[in-house]
């Protein structure tokens, strides 16, 4: 940070013959520690009040280092006896000359010193064309735009280690200026682990806007069968939602079929007002990316640095699952800070033509590509893989085989052949001596129903309707594993209660219940429900709450985006912020072979044990999960697949 210098002689009344500079518009005395100094001996050097120099230095621990720069305010006017340079132009009351470092942006700059880009751009026209190392800029920073603290006590706070002001200025909801501005002197140069610093009151340097809308939110999740020629907007407006709600809660199902399976969810709306974040238009383009990457990444420039260059190929930019995504990757680089190697960055527009995806590609020559199409991963893609050599991460697509034959191609979901195939294995292994019924009306369309009933004895198979499970059909001693075919919330609560009233009728009996993936979606309604009646839930993807990835996660993406992860299955944000934490450093520890990466880590929501299924395939990563909700309230998540 540039500063203004004067120096002080007896024309100050404090009659201090110290160097004065100036810091956002007010003068301060700066004294240079020497060996063996503490702040009460320089207070009593100078006649200050101990007090004031123990505020105005927080960081300052006695005894002193030897250098350290302290600050004490000195009792002059900014204008006063200032030297003037020939040709010389310097800042007014409340400005400052920032020299440009290295890396630095003029949105990284409007960040630090709490000021709105276009006053940079408005002091300094030429910066609209991008600004250098060494290139000096007036900062006014006495701003009346400047938006001010609210009714929240400045505290103190230590800094730890990997901490950079600009997290901290986040995580308080304070500007990087105001923390600068409370602590004179302090910067990125000279910020440790161990100092104490002053927050400024909580809002400092935030723009948001107070908005009045109607906000909704999803009280619960039902699945509607569909019927011939039920359309999106019919099957919306019979049940009170909109279009566009029902199709984002339905992000795999590209056309309605007859007797297809989809969520429907059950909106709550409410009128509200409420101060919200403005929206950060620096979450797709490539140069609003690096600035964030900047702001929250510390560069390494270590000789010996690998860089990561990491390209998503989205399937709509802007559609919320792709943005979310996006943003949860960013979420990932975060945590990454201070890590020992470089990360670069860049989405690339998969809705434009396959040539200009595959230019685009080429000209940045990424490490590692990441595609977020959750219907088939484009072949254009999977020939650039093989002819680049560069490996291809695909993120949600589930019925993609590419991977079988391609050695370049990465499957993170398990297909659903093998998906149905590991989870009846699993069930068949650990409760084949059992009977097993097939409650409910029958779905032609369960393939893990017709897996089970492949593998299991036909002696032993038996079909009921849910009305008739009742305690008389179940042998006092008998072992039983119960499949439900419902999905509709209403099904799958009358079949939980039946099984709940036979457990309870029969308590020697032993049953357990089997239900289809998606009725993790109503977990935290059916909760208690789930745990009487020992239910067993397959899935791709399972988040603890209480997981220390899944607490850093959640603060990550707060920190940056001021807002919480849009609500899905699987969560978006959830999916980048996995990718982003276990492929970036991976890549980064195996100098970019991806035959050396780590195989196996627990993420977020997805375990991560990457296979390489042939000398002339790709990966795969084959676990699922067994989720059981225990009859003693504990949740056992089983990790299991059965690779050849």
């Amino acid at each position: 940070m540039a500063v203004a210098f004067m120096f002080a002689t007896d024309i100050f009344a404090d009659n201090v013959n110290l160097p004065v500079v100036e810091l956002f518009g007010r003068n301060y005395y700066v004294y240079k520690a020497k060996k063996g100094d503490s702040l009460f001996g320089i207070a009593r050097m100078f006649k200050w009040d101990d007090r004031k120099l123990q505020e105005f230095n927080p960081s300052a621990v006695s005894p002193l280092q030897k250098g350290m720069k302290i600050y004490y305010p000195a009792n002059v006017e900014t204008n006063v006896n200032r030297p003037q340079k020939p040709g010389v132009q310097l800042p007014e009351v409340g400005e400052v000359r920032h020299t440009v470092k290295r890396g630095e942006t003029v949105y990284a700059l409007s960040n630090m010193y709490g000021v709105p880009v276009d006053q940079i751009y408005k002091l300094n026209p030429d910066s609209r064309n991008g600004i250098k190392a060494g290139e000096s800029l007036l900062i006014r920073s006495a701003d009346s735009n400047l938006v001010s603290h609210k009714n929240d006590k400045p505290v103190y706070y230590t800094v730890k280690q990997g901490d950079t002001l600009y997290g901290i200025s986040k995580e308080y909801g304070v500007s990087v200026a105001s923390i600068m501005k409370s602590n004179p002197g302090i910067d990125e140069s000279n910020f440790r682990a161990g100092a104490n610093i002053k927050i400024p009151a909580r809002g400092s340097g935030i723009s948001k806007t107070t908005k009045i809308f109607d906000e909704s939110t999803i009280d619960s999740v039902e699945i509607h069968k569909v019927s011939k020629n039920e359309t999106w907007s019919s099957i919306a407006s019979e049940n009170g939602v909109s279009e566009e709600i029902l199709k984002n809660a339905n992000p795999d199902v590209k056309s309605l079929k007859n007797k297809d399976y989809i969520a429907v969810p059950r909106v709550e709306t409410v009128h509200v007002e409420r101060e919200v974040a403005e929206r950060d238009p620096r979450e797709i383009s490539d140069s609003g990316i690096t600035e964030i990457y900047q702001d929250v990444h510390k560069l390494a420039e270590d000789e010996d640095t690998f860089t990561v260059r990491v390209a998503v190929v989205t399937e709509d930019d802007s559609s919320k699952k792709d943005l979310d995504y996006i943003r949860g990757f960013l979420a990932g680089i975060e945590t990454q800070k201070n890590n020992g190697y470089k990360i670069v960055f860049k989405v690339v527009d998969g809705s434009a033509s396959s040539e200009a995806v595959i230019t685009e590609l080429d000209e940045f020559k990424p490490t590692m590509v990441f595609v977020t199409s959750d219907s088939s991963i484009p072949s254009y893609i999977c020939e650039y893989a093989s002819v680049s050599q560069t490996p291809v991460v695909n993120a949600f697509d589930v019925k993609s085989v590419e991977y079988t034959n391609n050695p370049y191609i990465i499957q993170l979901l398990t297909p659903s052949a093998l998906f149905n195939e590991n989870v009846a294995n699993y069930i068949y292994d650990h409760y084949s001596g059992r009977t097993i019924i097939f409650a409910g009306d029958p779905d032609q369309n369960d393939q893990l129903a017709e897996a089970l009933r492949n593998l299991w004895d036909p002696s032993k198979i038996r079909s009921a309707a849910v009305d008739d499970l009742v305690p008389e059909r179940f042998a006092e001693d008998g072992k039983y594993i119960i499949y439900g075919y419902p999905v509709k919330k209403e099904e799958v609560t009358k079949l939980l209660d039946n099984v709940i009233r036979v457990r309870e009728e029969r308590p020697m009996a032993d049953i357990n219940v089997l239900g289809r993936p998606n009725l993790v979606l109503y977990e935290d309604a059916l909760e208690r429900s789930f745990h009487k009646a020992d239910i067993m839930i397959p899935s791709r993807f399972y988040i603890d709450k209480e997981s220390l990835q899944y607490k850093e996660f959640m603060r990550s993406y707060k920190s940056l985006f001021n807002r919480n992860p849009l609500k899905s299955l699987p969560l978006y944000a959830g999916v980048g912020y996995d990718n982003s934490t276990y492929f970036i450093s991976e890549l980064a520890k195996a100098r970019g072979d991806v035959n050396k990466i780590n195989a196996s880590v627990s993420t977020v929501q997805s375990d991560y044990d990457l296979i390489r299924i042939s000398n002339w395939g790709g990966f795969l990563n084959p676990p699922v999960y067994i989720v059981e909700f225990t009859p003693y309230d504990t949740i056992d998540k089983k990790v299991v697949y059965y690779a050849d």
